[in-house]
């Protein structure tokens, strides 16, 4: 059978129209999350405030935008991820013999979708297989086990 012949289908999740969604995020952004914004622009050094204030071209507003969209993508990634990564806690089961090994925590970089972030991982080594293994909080990553 055809795509065509089948109509549309209905997604499962119940989603308000792209243009609805737009004006209920607009709605939400108050005066104080916007001055909010700004602070967190002026920490980034994206030069939010001084645009309000030129006239530019569109496209130089838009990238200030997604400059500070990105900069708070990758702020929030980081803790969350480091959030996650604090949960496990103590000596963890090797997976290949299941000897306890001590925990510990490394860091390195790593590129989002949104640019670069610096992550901080759990890691285990066993003294008797010889490995390295990267426990997980939530056993939901996108790793293999």
């Amino acid at each position: 059978m055809l795509l065509a012949e089948l109509g549309e289908l209905e997604s499962p999740v119940k989603q308000e129209p792209r243009s609805r969604r737009n004006e209920m995020a607009r709605a939400r952004i108050s005066e104080q999350d916007w001055e909010t914004f700004l602070k967190v622009a002026d920490a980034m050094e994206i030069d939010v405030r001084g645009l309000l204030k030129r006239d530019v071209p569109f496209r130089e507003l838009e990238a200030a935008g997604h400059q500070l969209g990105q900069a708070i993508a990758r702020a929030t990634t980081e803790r969350l991820s480091l959030a996650r990564a604090e949960r496990l806690t103590g000596a963890q089961p090797c997976p290949t013999c299941k000897q306890m090994c001590p925990l510990d925590h490394k860091e390195r970089d790593l590129i989002t979708g949104d640019g670069l972030i610096r992550l901080r991982e759990p890691v285990c080594h066993c003294s008797t297989c010889r490995r390295d293994f990267f426990p997980s909080a939530s056993r939901s990553g996108t790793g293999t086990e």
